[in-house]
């Protein structure tokens, strides 16, 4: 009777997150550029400078949840990306994510928002046996300027 009691529960939650879910998809899109420069911590090697130029999008929902992706050249790995997922503070943006190749595992920050871009810096690591790993980890910083795509409004529940 208890596990009966527990599941109905458990289920009257769940339909009821995901019901206020289903109404709270406002988003907002943003495009970007992004030019970054930093320095590659290489075992055995001294730093080792980089740069990238990257296109990407973000997309900030209601509650305030930042999921986002970018491509792009670099040097001197000459392609590279991200994926993250992060929240958004005020005006200060932190975001989590991985960088596929060269594979990092990454945090980063934005700095001084303006209306059209904003500072970021980040900090990578990369997790994988030294013997097949391209770097120990990475400090980057760079200015991202924003390229507003689409807003959507919620649409009100029905009744």
């Amino acid at each position: 009777m208890k596990k009966i009691i527990s599941v109905l529960c458990f289920s009257i939650f769940l339909s009821k997150i995901c019901s206020a879910q289903q109404f709270s998809k406002a988003v907002t899109k943003e495009s970007f550029t992004e030019w970054n420069f930093g320095v590659a911590f290489i075992e055995s090697v001294a730093p080792f400078p980089g740069a990238s130029f990257l296109w990407g999008k973000t997309h900030t929902y209601e509650n305030n949840l930042i999921f986002e992706y970018e491509g792009g050249f670099a040097f001197p790995t000459l392609v590279t990306g991200k994926v993250g997922i992060g929240k958004k503070f005020e005006n200060t943006k932190a975001v989590i994510g991985i960088r596929p190749f060269p594979f990092n595992i990454y945090g980063q920050m934005s700095i001084a928002e303006k209306e059209n871009g904003y500072w970021i810096a980040s900090i990578e690591y990369n997790p994988l046996n030294p013997k097949i790993r391209t770097s120990v980890a990475v400090i980057n910083f760079g200015y991202r300027r924003n390229f507003e795509l689409k807003k959507k409004k919620s649409i009100p529940p029905s009744l």
